[in-house]
């Protein structure tokens, strides 16, 4: 083979594909890129809840999301005597009562902190001012 310029020579091996066949500049070698993560269960039973049906109450039409007829057919199973949903009905209320009572309880301790203005700090009163009466801490 005759020795040509350096920059015109190219050998073709292993490792060196002939330049008609590499990827040009700027052009991606995968351009739809990497196919997304599928959504793990937890993720999907919450979209599917969130997720609108369509039904009949007192003759009128209503778009309700999954998640409410769920709760509609639970409450009504155990008004009709289902005893299994009645027990996870008033399981489900027991908790949320106390999550509700919960809330209310640190939220008065938090107005009950605010009642005295001359001892609040600088930080507090201006956290007040932002209309925020939570603790950042």
């Amino acid at each position: 083979m005759s020795e040509k310029n350096t920059s015109d020579s190219y050998e073709v091996g292993y490792g060196k594909p002939p330049k008609s066949t590499q990827f040009e500049k700027g052009v991606s070698g995968n351009p739809k890129g990497r196919p997304k993560k599928a959504l793990d269960f937890d993720h999907e039973l919450l979209r599917e809840s969130r997720a609108c049906v369509t039904l009949n109450e007192n003759g009128r039409r209503r778009r309700i999301s999954k998640r409410v007829a769920v709760i509609k057919q639970l409450i009504n199973k155990a008004m009709n005597g289902n005893v299994p949903a009645a027990r996870i009905y008033l399981d489900l209320h027991q908790v949320a009562l106390e999550k509700i009572a919960l809330r209310e309880a640190s939220q008065s301790s938090d107005t009950e902190k605010y009642n005295d203005l001359m001892t609040l700090t600088n930080e507090e009163l201006m956290r007040i001012a932002a209309g925020g009466l939570r603790d950042t801490e």
